[in-house]
């Protein structure tokens, strides 16, 4: 038994001078033509179940998606599938940043695993807390019936790096060693019946970035 899990990171946002986790952005042009190529890139695709995170720069490529295609399930936006948030620093130019929370702009991103920036930043560990739960309740929802099953999450680097470590079997603490691109499409196959959907998970695919469409 399979689920096929697709996830793909959105595409590059209109800024990319600031600091932003929780704090909602939209795509650059070519970020909507990297949701527009994940989308012709899936097409073929029969989708069970479509989800993306609540955050625009995700949405507008969960709404590409539904828009390809016959028969496509409704979007549906959660915020489990966010960014982790970066507390002071959300919003804040880098080098507005570095002059203000210098100690905080400066930490590293494999740093974070187990750091929270204050007023109200997540560890990576915080995010695999309410990513990896939900993923187990929704693949749970979609028993493949004899047939694979393929749900469509677009969603933010660390959710992806964490899924990836997940299936991996390194747990959250593995998610420096995947680097999800913008735009990115990956593939992680998990049995839905199993008592843990990751215990035999297969990454079927990884990093892979479709053609523009000119």
């Amino acid at each position: 038994m399979t689920v096929r899990l697709y996830l793909l990171r959105h595409g590059e946002p209109a800024r990319r001078d600031i600091f932003y986790g929780h704090h909602d952005i939209h795509l650059s042009e070519r970020g909507l033509a990297q949701a527009q190529a994940q989308a012709a890139a899936l097409a073929p695709l029969e989708i069970a179940a479509l989800h993306a995170s609540d955050l625009t720069r995700a949405r507008v490529g969960g709404e590409a998606v539904a828009a390809r295609g016959a028969d496509r399930p409704p979007l549906r936006c959660v915020p489990a599938l966010r960014e982790m948030h970066l507390g002071v620093l959300e919003e804040q130019p880098f080098a507005a940043a570095l002059a203000t929370y210098p100690e905080h702009a400066r930490l590293r991103y494999e740093d974070m695993l187990d750091v929270r920036l204050p007023g109200g930043g997540e560890s990576v560990r915080d995010v695999a807390d309410r990513v990896i739960p939900w993923i187990r309740g929704l693949v749970r929802e979609h028993p493949d019936g004899g047939r694979p099953r393929n749900l469509v999450l677009v969603t933010h680097n660390t959710v992806i790096r964490i899924l990836l470590a997940f299936a991996a079997g390194l747990g959250a603490a593995g998610y420096t060693r995947f680097a999800p691109a913008l735009g990115s499409i990956s593939r992680i196959d998990v049995d839905p019946g199993a008592d843990d959907i990751f215990a035999g998970a297969t990454i079927a695919l990884a990093n892979w970035r479709p053609s523009l469409t000119k």
